[in-house]
C-alpha cells in the first residue's frame, strides 16, 4: 500500500531517472519525517489499544482519523460498536461512560487513509501484550473466546478515507528537498536562466515551515 509514489515525486518535481523506484528513500524518509510529526501512521491499519477508564464518555486513542470501531470490551465485557461516535482520534460513549480502571478499556478499531487501489488492512500491535483477536474476550472468564460483536457499518466513514492533499503535498516538498540534496548539494539548491546565469542559495534544512500547514492534522496533546 503507498499513499505517496516515487511516480508522484517525478511529477511533482519533473525528477528524470531512469527507474522511478530510485525514488523511493526520498518519498519513504518524507513520509516517515510527517508521520513523526502527525503521530500516528498514515496508511489505513487495525489497531487493538487497552486504555485506562477516564470516568467520562470519552477516550483519546492513538491514531487518526477512526473509519470503524471493530470491537469495544469494558471491564471484560463486550459493549456494542454501535453505541460509539467518533471523531478524529477521539471515541465517545453516547449514553454511558468509560469506567475509571486501570487498563480496563480494550478497543479493536481502524484508523487512517486508505488507497482504493489495496483494500487490504493489516492488523498492527497497538502496544498491548498481544494484537490477536481470538483473545479478546467478552467475558471476565478468559477461558471463553466470545464472538466479536458486528457494528455493522454504523462506524463505517467512507469520506475523508483519501489521504488529505496538504499532507500528500508536504509528503511531495519534502521529498523533493531531500532529493535535491541527494549528490553532495546538502543544504544547496540553484536556479539556471535562459541568458546562461545561475543562482545557488546556500539552505539548512528546516521542515517546520513546510509542517505547519499540515498542523491541524496532528494528534491533540491531552
Amino acid at each position: 500500500m503507498a499513499l505517496v509514489t516515487s511516480h508522484d515525486l517525478q511529477n511533482f518535481n519533473i525528477v528524470q531517472r531512469g527507474d522511478p523506484t530510485d525514488l523511493d528513500i526520498f518519498v519513504n524518509s518524507a513520509l516517515e519525517i510527517v508521520e513523526g510529526y502527525l503521530g500516528y501512521n498514515l496508511e489505513l491499519e487495525t489497531y487493538l489499544h487497552t486504555l485506562n477508564g477516564n470516568g467520562r464518555n470519552e477516550l483519546q486513542l492513538r491514531a487518526r482519523p477512526i473509519r470503524e470501531i471493530l470491537r469495544v470490551a469494558i471491564n471484560g465485557r463486550d459493549v456494542s460498536p454501535n453505541g460509539f461516535e467518533c471523531i478524529n482520534e477521539f471515541i465517545y460513549y453516547d449514553n454511558g461512560i468509560f469506567p475509571i480502571g486501570n487498563r480496563n478499556i480494550r478497543i479493536l478499531y481502524t484508523a487512517g487513509f486508505e488507497d482504493p487501489r489495496f483494500p487490504d488492512i493489516p492488523m498492527i500491535d497497538g502496544g498491548d501484550s498481544t494484537n490477536d483477536t481470538d483473545d479478546f474476550t467478552g467475558d471476565a472468564d478468559a477461558s471463553t473466546v466470545s464472538p466479536i460483536i458486528e457494528g455493522g457499518d454504523a462506524l463505517l466513514r467512507p469520506s475523508g478515507s483519501l489521504l488529505p492533499d496538504s499532507i500528500k503535498i508536504t509528503i511531495l516538498r519534502i521529498a523533493a528537498l531531500l532529493e535535491n540534496e541527494s549528490g553532495g548539494n546538502i543544504g544547496i539548491t540553484g536556479n539556471s536562466f535562459e541568458n546562461g546565469g545561475t543562482r545557488t542559495f546556500v539552505n539548512y534544512t528546516n521542515f517546520g515551515k513546510f509542517l505547519h500547514p499540515i498542523s491541524n492534522h496532528r494528534l491533540r496533546v491531552s
